[in-house]
């Protein structure tokens, strides 16, 4: 919801809210970029923690390097949590009310008595087998849900004596409860931050020989320039200014389609869209 990501798999279950950000969404998020340690839960870190957790596997002076470095990372993720509070309590409480009713529910692994959350993440992040390999989905009681017993970094809930880990949620249900706005592009649609092409009866029949009907074919090709604009963009190669970008697609025009090109307005009106959603505050 807040970070405007699309699901694209049937069950939605994610490691970490904040794995996949880059820094210009997180400069678009209005938060700062995301520091080392978020994926194995360092804000739970201590000394002693590390120190009995290593100190039998690594000689003396790695050990005090990762005592050293995960501290560090406890400290910096400790500060960074509060700074990103007051963007993410909105949606988040829109989420946590829709738990708490039962309008969704949710599934986790139920920890044993006396296990930690930054256990399970601990493991859960490690190579080999895990403890907790055992542990099965159980649905999450709504009565469970609590704003502050939500753990947002390790995907985690904790309440009434109770720690649910690997949190995960139907897509159906969370879709049609929290609808993402679509973008009309071409024959195409964005739906958050994904490019859904939808093939039509036509397109699955394609294999199939049809009569041609006479008419004026279009002048060019912009269902293709649409995916070659999203491939830049999801590339990393799309240029910050949209002016680059405009001349950028104008020579892409002349190289495809026989050196046939579109007015310069007309790239920059269906460019316009990308830019207000993927480029602003980039560059």
């Amino acid at each position: 919801m807040w970070a405007e990501r699309v699901p694209v798999a049937n069950v939605y279950r994610e490691k970490n809210a904040f794995e996949t950000l880059s820094e210009w969404e997180c400069e678009r998020l209005n938060i700062p970029p995301v520091p080392d340690g978020f994926r194995r839960g360092a804000h739970y870190l201590t000394e002693e923690r590390i120190r009995r957790r290593y100190s039998e596997v690594m000689p003396k002076d790695a050990l005090e390097y990762h005592v050293a470095e995960g501290l560090q990372q406890a400290t910096a993720i400790k500060e960074w949590l509060p700074q990103i509070t007051a963007e993410l309590e909105p949606p988040a409480a829109e989420l946590f009310l829709k738990l708490r009713r039962g309008d969704i529910m949710a599934r986790g692994k139920l920890l044993p008595p006396g296990v930690q959350i930054i256990d399970f993440v601990e493991q859960d992040y490690s190579y080999g087998r895990s403890d907790f390999d055992d542990l099965t989905d159980t649905d999450i009681p709504p009565d469970v849900w609590t704003m502050t017993g939500i753990d947002w970094i390790a995907n985690a809930v904790s309440a009434r004596g109770l720690s649910y880990c690997d949190v995960s949620m139907s897509v159906a249900v969370l879709m049609r409860v929290f609808p993402t706005g679509r973008t009309p592009v071409g024959r195409a649609e964005y739906v958050g931050d994904y490019l859904l092409v939808t093939e039509s009866d036509e397109d699955n029949a394609a294999h199939v020989p049809t009569k041609r009907t006479p008419g004026r074919p279009p002048v060019f090709g912009w269902d293709a320039f649409h995916l070659e604009v999203a491939d830049l963009i999801n590339s990393g190669r799309m240029p910050q200014k949209k002016e680059a970008a405009i001349q950028q697609m104008l020579s892409w025009f002349e190289s495809t389609q026989g050196g046939k090109k579109p007015s310069r307005s007309a790239v920059s009106e269906k460019l316009t869209p990308y830019y207000r959603r993927f480029m602003l505050g980039k560059a």
